[in-house]
């Protein structure tokens, strides 16, 4: 950013050569050197001799020598003429500081100047140093448009102050005319505040006027603020401040405009009180300073913008504009403006922007008493809900009906409305699932009554931790999905294989691509144990609990109570791995070394009180993903190690996925599986889900890859 200040080139000495001398009474050591000085300063608009004049009235030359621990004051002239033509001076650094002026608070006449150069001495050299004197001063301008005196012909002023105005201390000056002031500020933040007064009269009445502004700054020695006051009858007597920054006094640099906003008000009542609306018009009256130049209106997500250059028809939004001259105009809202609106209260946004990029934005509140409002879900799981709309005169309406579809699509649904309580109207409807947009709107027969409502219904439970960043250690040193076990959800089989200080299913800072995580888990399958002895363990992880281990086998709770307010249709999830060729293998599997392994995700959605618990003791308590029937434990306790099934309970439905070693996925893919839903079991409505992921599908015998490994991460269900 520039920074330039008036100033004239004024020697201070003549730049003469002047040579070392010898003579013992100038030079006793016979070392140092000669320096010379031009000043470039203000030039004194005053006559008479330039050094009575001002600012050089008011002068003070310091030369200070540099030591180790600072600088030493060596010599010091009050007047510009007490400074040498040539000074001697032993050689070393040195600095010259000028400072002339009053080094006032604030003042019309008296700025003040200062400059400072470092300058070096060597033996034997002449010097020539110049010293630029740059003003220091905040300049504050004000400058009154011709409007201000013809209005206010018996007084007028306006007080510039530098900080709270209440502070009798603060740096102020009150300018009756044009004129540029000089304020000697701090360098820390501060406000500039100004305020005008002004007496006369208007349309024979007298005028008495008190206008106010304030503008956060910090203050830049040798910046000017210029301050344009100018006066509108057009706003009922508003008054226009324009505050632009002068970094120059003969240019205009980087301008801080305070633009005088055009005013908005309701037409015969007041904007900030809310309307009630059921038929007619609204108006608004737009006046301005500067030409018009646009008016926008919005509500409901919706912005109209019209010209504000002359007379505007009603258009099909029911926007009108009635233009009595470019600083003064009437904008209207008909019937087919709040008709795009639906029952309840609503925001309506007036923008208005003049030819000099003024620009003004008010609200105001409209209470629709009439049309569609609401849609609730009242049983999600079988997609029902309940839409609402207010009747302003239940009396005679007639043929009351609410119609409603998906956004984004054309084909309506009606659906015949009955009275509740309240003036309302309520429709019992279908096909209303989660986390999807709804647009609806009353109907009186076959005709629409006001705006169309939208709502997006809510989402379905998730279950927790299933981006997989939180991790600790849980009870036997095991490595568990979770920040604690409190409240656990995940687990794995890491309870059994930290028996031999292993975990099979850790977390990895390797997430998918785009997650806004930092980790995802990584289900290795491996032999665990020492040589010969020990066991195959699956890569696993699993909604429930590890409950115990008995010798060498795990006894798990597999599922979890949960929210089902709306039904799944998919399992979605991010994974990546390798399925390999068994080489460890349990008769009781059915498999053989050398047959596939394969990596599973299931879901399923159970018909059951708790949770399915699985000795790998006893496969008869082990469970498929394909089962119909679930085993249960009705009165199953959390973390009792209970392994009792006394009961039998449905899974409604599941989302099954399964790869054999044919499917290598060496980069992260999103998977999607449908959840398919049995016919059997239609009607009943499940309260515990079962999830499993596995590396290897017949880990609960024993049985698997080594080479199996399976990455997982922001695992989801689609509502």
């Amino acid at each position: 950013m520039k920074r330039l200040a008036r100033h004239i080139l004024l020697a201070a000495a003549a730049l003469l050569a002047v040579a070392c001398t010898d003579d013992p009474a100038e030079n006793p050591a016979g070392k140092g050197g000669a320096a010379t000085f031009a000043i470039a300063a203000p030039q004194s608009r005053a006559e008479g001799p330039e050094e009575e004049a001002y600012p050089w009235n008011r002068c003070t030359i310091r030369i200070y020598k540099k030591t180790e621990e600072g600088r030493e004051l060596i010599r010091r002239y009050d007047k510009r003429s007490e400074l040498p033509e040539s000074l001697w001076l032993l050689a070393g650094d040195y600095t010259i500081a000028v400072e002339a002026g009053s080094k006032a608070e604030a003042t019309f006449k008296e700025p003040t100047y200062v400059g400072e150069t470092d300058f070096a001495i060597a033996d034997g050299r002449t010097t020539m140093v110049e010293v630029e004197c740059r003003i220091v001063n905040t300049m504050v301008k004000v400058a009154y448009d011709a409007t201000v005196a013809a209005t206010f012909k018996e007084s007028y002023s306006t007080e510039v102050v530098f900080g709270d105005p209440a502070n009798t201390r603060a740096p102020r000056l009150t300018y009756d005319g044009n004129a540029t002031g000089y304020f000697m500020l701090p360098a820390e933040p501060t406000t500039l505040n100004w305020i005008f007064r002004g007496k006369g009269e208007k349309n024979g009445q007298p005028l008495e006027l008190e206008k106010t502004g304030a503008k956060e700054l910090t203050p830049e020695p040798g910046v000017r603020y210029e301050l344009k006051l100018k006066y509108s009858a057009d706003l009922g007597g508003a008054l226009d401040f324009v505050l632009t920054l002068d970094e120059n006094p003969d240019e205009v640099d980087d301008p801080i405009v305070f633009v005088p906003v055009p005013q908005i008000a309701g037409d015969g009542f007041d904007l900030t009180e809310t309307q009630e609306y059921l038929t007619g018009t609204r108006s608004y009256r737009i006046t301005s300073i500067a030409d018009m130049a646009t008016i926008a209106v919005g509500a409901a997500g919706e912005v109209f913008t019209i010209p504000a250059t002359g007379n505007y028809a009603a258009d099909a939004n029911g926007i009108a504009l009635e233009y009595a001259n470019p600083t003064e105009m009437r904008l209207t809202l008909g019937e087919a403006f709040f008709a795009l609106l639906p029952a309840g209260e609503h925001t309506v946004t007036f923008t208005a922007t003049d030819a000099d990029d003024g620009e003004s934005t008010k609200e105001t509140k409209v209470r629709m008493l009439q049309g569609a409002y609401a849609l609730t879900s009242t049983d999600g799981w079988n997609a029902r809900g309940r839409l609402e709309a207010l009747v302003h005169d239940a009396a005679s309406a007639h043929d009351v009906k609410i119609r409603y579809r998906r956004a984004g699509t054309t084909e309506w649904t009606v659906a015949e409305a009955a009275p509740a309580d309240g003036g309302k109207y309520a429709a019992d409807v279908a096909d209303i699932h989660a986390n999807t947009a709804y647009e609806y709107q009353l109907l009186f027969g076959e005709e629409p009554v006001n705006g169309i409502a939208r709502t997006t219904m809510g989402d379905g439970t998730q279950i927790p931790n299933s981006d997989f960043e939180q991790w600790s250690i849980g009870l036997e040193n095991a490595l568990i999905p979770s920040a604690s076990t409190i409240d656990q959800w995940w687990d794995t089989g890491n309870r059994g294989s930290q028996k031999m200080n292993k975990n099979v299913t850790t977390n990895v800072d390797d997430p998918r691509p785009g997650s806004a995580g930092r980790t995802a888990a990584k289900l290795q399958s491996q032999f665990v144990g020492l040589g010969s002895i020990g066991k195959f363990a699956a890569g696993n992880l699993f909604v429930g609990e590890y409950l115990t281990t008995n010798g060498t086998n795990g006894v798990i709770g597999f599922s979890k109570a949960f929210d089902f307010t709306y039904r799944p249709k998919k399992l979605r999830f991010w994974y990546k791995g390798n399925t390999g060729t068994i080489d460890n293998a349990a008769s009781a599997s059915g498999k053989n070394k050398g047959d596939s392994d394969i990596s599973t995700v299931y879901l399923c959605l159970c018909a059951t009180t708790g949770p399915h618990v699985t000795n790998t003791a006893d496969s008869g308590t082990f469970f498929a993903s394909t089962d119909r029937t679930i085993q249960y434990c009705s009165d199953y306790v959390a973390g009792s190690g209970s392994n009792t099934n006394d009961a039998e309970g449905h899974v409604i439905g599941a989302a099954v996925w399964e790869k054999d070693n044919s499917y290598q996925q060496t980069e992260w893919k999103q998977i999607e599986v449908d959840v398919e839903y049995y016919p059997e079991y239609e009607g009943e409505k499940p309260a515990y889900l079962l999830l499993i992921a596995s590396a290897s599908k017949y880990g609960d015998y024993f049985t698997g890859s080594t080479a199996s490994v399976m990455y997982l991460d922001d695992l989801e269900i689609v509502y």
